[in-house]
């Protein structure tokens, strides 16, 4: 095993993500690393066990990352001057004609042409990051490697800094390659990428794109000691495939009708963390199945309709069993193909979802859109409150306002602690988000009684991960919470 350390030496990392132009990369992928030695060995001469060494690492396995959450600096548009325009060419002995004249005073510095660019910044709460290979590398591979972290200075944009060493003591990754549902997806180095990226330059030509790579958190299988959540970070995403376009308010239709056949198209036997049911059919009370609603919101151009469905499984579930389970559900099949899972409720509704597995998803499909570390978090769907608001055991002995702490409770109830400040109102914060009366009201099961629910805003004093379901009817989409912006300002 071999880790290449990177510490950025200012304290932030400026890189643009190649699926969102707006928003910083990070962790930084791999191919963007491996790119910078690359540089570093041609900028300086080119010695031969370097380029070994090169050989060596796109001859490899995807590595691990071990790298701290971060923030991110609100992008602001710059326009700056073009470098690529063409200088006019006048023929000897020839006057230059009015428009090559033009041409030629736009070369000027306070003359030329300007382009809007941006330029996202993250800021790790770690500036030092460590890409793990599992692969021990021969001896003058090694001094090859520790001969090209001595001469990288950037990784990313030229004001990205950083210094770079082969860490001798052990590092546990904390985002590692996978086969199954990605959290995160990276552009990776493989063969032959160094005599690509060699040839593209000769050329005068942009390196193309490397392979992608799914990644993803350790599962608990193979970090048995960690601390987890009631529900994992890694989202199941199903994409709309087919079907007309419905709103939020159909949250509760869709939801429940993903569940029906999740629990109809399980192995036998359905475990209680899918069907919410011990064996002897009581409603569990241990985490299961929670089915979320995937809506485009909190943007501009939001318009709140649903792109897809998610599913967010208890943390304390492995990955063998989630496999077991969903791998039939949703579409798998032996051979590694993958097919649609059709929802049906007559002829009201007809829904085709397929895995969510491009590249550049939207927004809504991403998984960072709802597990982001944030401070406050506004939901997108109303908190169901599990009792009335008059009931006195809802209340705190210092607090007058039940509702508030209903909400305060339901945090601590899936794991999260108790949070600073809760602010109860029927519409979100979110932009393109219905008011919560649009929604349809959940039913107690002992009456059928209406339960009230409302909108809500979050702040923790503290940073905490997604997902963030609360309430009564959080398994069945209600409750979802998404991170709010820090410019985001909440009355």
């Amino acid at each position: 095993m071999v880790a290449l350390a990177i510490r950025y030496l200012n304290g932030w990392a400026m890189a643009t993500d190649p699926s969102d132009r707006g928003r910083p990369e990070w962790p930084p992928h791999p191919d963007r690393v491996f790119m910078a030695l690359v540089s570093a060995h041609f900028e300086t001469g080119g010695e031969p066990r370097e380029r070994e060494a090169l050989d060596w690492l796109e001859r490899q396995e995807a590595p691990g990352l071990l790298a701290s959450e971060c923030a991110e600096r609100t992008a602001v548009t710059a326009f700056v001057p073009v470098n690529d325009t063409s200088v006019p060419r006048v023929r000897a002995g020839r006057t230059p004609t009015a428009r090559q004249v033009s041409d030629g005073v736009k070369l000027l510095p306070e003359r030329r042409g300007r382009q809007p660019r941006q330029f996202p910044v993250a800021l790790p709460r770690d500036p030092t990051v460590y890409l793990v290979w599992k692969a021990d590398p021969p001896g003058e591979v090694r001094q090859g490697l520790e001969a090209l972290c001595e001469k990288v200075v950037r990784v990313g944009h030229s004001a990205s800094l950083v210094q770079a060493w082969i860490e001798d003591r052990p590092v546990a990754p904390n985002w590692v390659p996978t086969d199954g549902a990605a959290e995160l997806r990276m552009r990776v180095p493989g063969p032959g990428r160094l005599g690509h990226l060699e040839e593209r330059f000769r050329n005068g030509r942009r390196p193309e794109r490397s392979r992608w790579a799914g990644y993803s958190r350790p599962s608990v299988e193979d970090t048995p000691d960690a601390a987890e959540p009631v529900f994992d970070a890694r989202l199941l995403v199903l994409r709309r495939t087919g079907g007309r376009l419905l709103g939020l308010e159909s949250t509760l239709a869709l939801t429940d009708l993903l569940r029906r056949t999740v629990v109809s198209r399980c192995p036998d036997p359905v475990p209680h963390w899918v069907s919410g049911h011990e064996p002897d059919g009581r409603p569990s009370r241990r985490p299961h199945l929670a089915f979320l609603p995937l809506p485009h919101v909190g943007s501009e151009y939001a318009d709140g309709h649903l792109v897809g469905l998610g599913l967010a499984i208890p943390g304390e579930v492995g990955r063998r069993e989630i496999a077991r389970c969903l791998n039939p559900v949703l579409g798998f099949q032996p051979d590694g193909s993958l097919r649609s899972l059709a929802l049906y409720a007559g002829r009201s509704l007809e829904w085709h979802l397929e895995m969510e597995r491009r590249d550049s998803p939207p927004a809504a499909l991403r998984d960072a859109t709802w597990t982001a570390e944030s401070r406050r978090w506004a939901t997108v769907t109303p908190v169901v409150f599990d009792r009335h608001a008059k009931d006195r055991d809802a209340r705190d002995r210092d607090d007058n306002r039940p509702e508030e702490a209903m909400v305060a409770l339901a945090c601590q109830r899936i794991g999260l602690p108790r949070p600073r400040n809760v602010v109860i109102s029927p519409v979100s914060l979110h932009e393109a988000v219905p008011h919560s009366r649009d929604f349809p009201p959940l039913r107690r099961k002992s009456d059928g009684g209406r339960m009230r629910h409302s909108h809500a805003v979050i702040t923790f004093d503290g940073a905490v991960r997604g997902p963030v379901i609360l309430g009564a009817g959080r398994f069945r989409g209600y409750g979802l919470c998404k991170p709010v912006r820090s410019e985001e300002p909440v009355q």
